[in-house]
């Protein structure tokens, strides 16, 4: 009789484990197909919005100067053989007097320097192989959108568990602005599960000690996100900073050929790039010439009689981009700053308040109820989140590394837009929406343990334990 029941314990707890992972696998799937079919049914609410048939581009949905239509069109001439450049037609004036535009050898045709060139190089493959109607680009963005469902599971589920995972992956599948934006000719699509590979990665390098395999490859896919969007351009200092942390005190050598091996693993990518805007525009540069544009806008004097609580807006004029060099916007926007520290500190605090806040002056008023909404039942759990998880706090096991890498990609975006500039969509916002929603999912699941009585750190040891 005891024999008996001493091997059946092994068995019980196979069974628990098996089950277990089975009935997390089925509820995964049924988030990520919950995810396809939000955006599908976002992207035919989109098209009906701007009638837009399955047959046309989706260009009905953007004014004639617009992100979207300089990626479309500079995608259709690279998927042309025109190289990185957009042809000026009856349809398309984009203003060409900024120092990012050089005319091309091809007539009508410009060089383009407004905005990193992997975003366009994606569409220009899809545009060549299956042609330019709105599906040929809307699909592919479908399945990363919900590739960045089940990346934001699986980063969540090294940083905290399996079950703060999944609940993770169901808010992101469901959050209605990134549902949404999901539909649009915009290079956050692309961005946002780059960026997610890039943490993840960067997870696994700490875990391992900065192995090179894990830290080339978190710096390979931080290149890669930085030539979809610039706004990644200063994170690798703050994540040799946060190597620095995590590590000097265990091991100087791995801390050393780590931080090399992402640094080069960052910026060598880049080098065609720079070589190319070298030859182009005769400086090497891996960044776009209109950096300093957001920060000369809303950094000046205009901006700063505004009221401190007034929701934050941009106030974009094109004509200010004619006018001006890149080097004359870098030197005024400096010198609003040294003349005028307590107004740009005053911008800062403004500009902090609306990138945390609920929304902004600019949408209709739907979709500040449905952005408020969401926000109501993400962020203040998110904000829990961030205190339950103790991230900067130091136990007998050290520093705990993993929430805190996520919690230093957060302080990142939230830095550098409040001291350059905040979109009056919140759209500068949405690469930090998947962490968000793994904060919020862990301040979900501590808090409903707690309620029911087991603590979390006793349900974390089950789910380790099994999981």
């Amino acid at each position: 009789m005891y024999e008996g029941h001493g091997h059946r314990v092994p068995t019980l707890k196979f069974n628990l484990m098996k089950n277990t992972l089975f009935s997390n696998k089925i509820i995964l799937i049924a988030i990520l197909f919950i995810a396809v079919l939000a955006r599908s049914y976002s992207l035919t609410a989109f098209m009906h919005k701007y009638h837009i048939s399955v047959h046309e581009n989706g260009l009905a949905a953007y004014p004639q100067i617009d992100d979207s239509q300089l990626y479309y069109h500079t995608a259709v001439n690279l998927s042309e053989g025109k190289g990185y450049t957009f042809t000026i037609t009856d349809t398309f004036r984009y203003p060409v007097g900024a120092e990012a535009f050089k005319p091309s050898p091809i007539p009508g045709t410009y060089y383009n320097n407004h905005y990193p060139p992997l975003y366009s190089f994606f569409l220009s493959v899809l545009y060549r192989l299956f042609g330019t109607s709105i599906l040929v680009y809307a699909v592919p963005q479908i399945i990363l959108g919900t590739l960045s469902c089940y990346l934001t599971y699986v980063v969540a589920k090294e940083a905290f568990s399996s079950t703060v995972g999944l609940i993770a992956g169901f808010l992101l599948s469901i959050y209605p602005p990134i549902v949404w934006w999901t539909s649009y000719l915009r290079s956050e699509n692309v961005y946002i599960p780059l960026q997610l590979l890039t943490i993840l990665f960067l997870i696994r390098a700490t875990k391992n000690n900065l192995d090179v395999k894990n830290t080339a490859l978190s710096g390979i896919f931080c290149a890669i996100s930085f030539l979809c969007r610039n706004v990644a351009l200063y994170l690798p200092v703050f994540i040799v900073f946060y190597f620095l942390i995590v590590f000097l005190k265990k091991t100087k050598k791995n801390l050393l050929i780590g931080n090399i091996v992402f640094l080069l693993a960052f910026y060598l990518p880049l080098l065609p790039w720079g070589y190319r805007n070298y030859t182009t525009y005769g400086t090497f540069s891996v960044t776009t010439v209109e950096d300093w544009d957001a920060f000369y806008m809303l950094n000046n004097e205009q901006e700063a009689r505004a009221p401190l609580l007034e929701l934050y807006r941009i106030k974009y004029d094109p004509k200010v981009n004619n006018t001006m060099s890149s080097k004359e916007k870098e030197l005024a926007g400096k010198s609003f700053v040294k003349q005028h520290p307590l107004k740009y500190a005053k911008l800062c605090l403004k500009r902090f308040l609306a990138y945390w806040g609920p929304t902004t002056q600019k949408p209709s008023l739907l979709k500040k109820i449905a952005d408020t909404l969401i926000y109501i039942v993400v962020f203040p759990m998110a904000f829990w989140g961030f205190y339950r998880s103790r991230w900067w706090s130091f136990t007998d096991t050290g520093f705990k590394p993993i929430p805190a890498l996520l919690i230093t990609v957060i302080l990142y975006y939230t830095t550098l837009h409040s001291l350059v500039s905040v979109d009056d969509g919140l759209i500068y916002r949405y690469p930090i929406i998947p962490l968000i929603c793994i904060f919020s999912a862990y301040g979900f699941y501590t808090y409903f343990k707690r309620s029911t009585g087991v603590s979390p750190a006793g349900k974390e040891q089950i789910n380790n334990k099994f999981l």
